[in-house]
């Protein structure tokens, strides 16, 4: 049974979903970010799932344990995807940067998978801890590829619209909340043998957890107050004469940088 703090707790965050969804369809922002839309479909989904599983089973079951692992590996999935939309978003039009994005983000999904596995091995929950590991890993290195693609835009004056600004700022603070979370909760499983103080950080971050969710699809609900603005015009590209002309120079700048990184590697 849910006591009544729970309850309110429940409910609260559910409206914030419920709301979401509606601008996200309403604002017809599913066309625009349609991985970012199944996201907020995902998390409402998730939630009320989650909270069915609770009424029938309870919150200290077996099987609770496990919608709730299922319902944070599709949530981490489908953000993982947002993500890396909202950076194909912001990077299209520059093919090149965007090639070289995109293989970035693959190496380090394998790298996370690699070090998780290596880090948990050994533990006495090994399950538990990779999975938080995974967590952990994929938590930070999104908030970090986040601020990174709003301080390229910045720097290079790419078109990035208010919106996706304010989706990418309430993602960094959800991620960086259970980056915090998931190492908390990872140094406990590796630590601990008893589940009952498991249970009881768990109750102690529900607050925490609620709280950044609110804020986070606050962000998003505002950004979608208004509808949306048409998407900017591809940037007017130079002739390809000048790029043929620019490139032995740059060529030139970066052999010549990679002498002197071999020559300091050798002193």
């Amino acid at each position: 049974m849910m006591t009544h703090y729970e309850l309110f707790l429940d409910t609260y965050i559910k409206g914030f979903d419920v709301l979401l969804c509606i601008l996200v369809y309403a604002r017809h922002l599913h066309r625009r970010l349609p991985f970012f839309a199944i996201y907020a479909t995902t998390i409402l989904v998730t939630s009320l799932g989650t909270t069915f599983v609770f009424a029938y089973f309870g919150f200290r079951t077996a099987i609770s344990y496990d919608a709730v692992s299922i319902a944070s590996a599709a949530t981490l999935l489908t953000r993982s995807f947002a993500i890396a939309e909202l950076c194909r978003d912001t990077l299209r039009a520059y093919r090149g940067i965007w090639a070289l994005a995109w293989r970035l983000l693959g190496l380090m999904t394998v790298g996370f998978l690699v070090h998780a596995a290596i880090d948990a091995q050994g533990q006495p929950h090994w399950l538990v801890s990779y999975r938080l590991t995974i967590e952990r890993d994929i938590e930070i290195s999104s908030a970090a590829i986040l601020i990174a693609m709003l301080l390229v835009g910045s720097y290079y004056r790419l078109p990035v619209p208010s919106v996706t600004k304010w989706i990418v700022g309430g993602m960094c603070l959800y991620c960086v909340i259970q980056f915090v979370n998931s190492t908390v909760f990872r140094n406990f499983a590796v630590q601990v043998a008893t589940m009952a103080q498991v249970n009881l950080m768990n109750d102690l971050w529900n607050t925490v957890y609620i709280g950044a969710s609110s804020v986070c699809i606050g962000m998003w609900c505002f950004a979608l107050r208004k509808p949306l603005a048409e998407p900017a015009q591809e940037p007017v590209l130079l002739p390809a004469e000048f790029y043929q002309q620019l490139s032995p120079e740059i060529n030139l700048q970066l052999r010549s940088f990679n002498d002197r990184l071999l020559e300091l590697l050798k002193s």
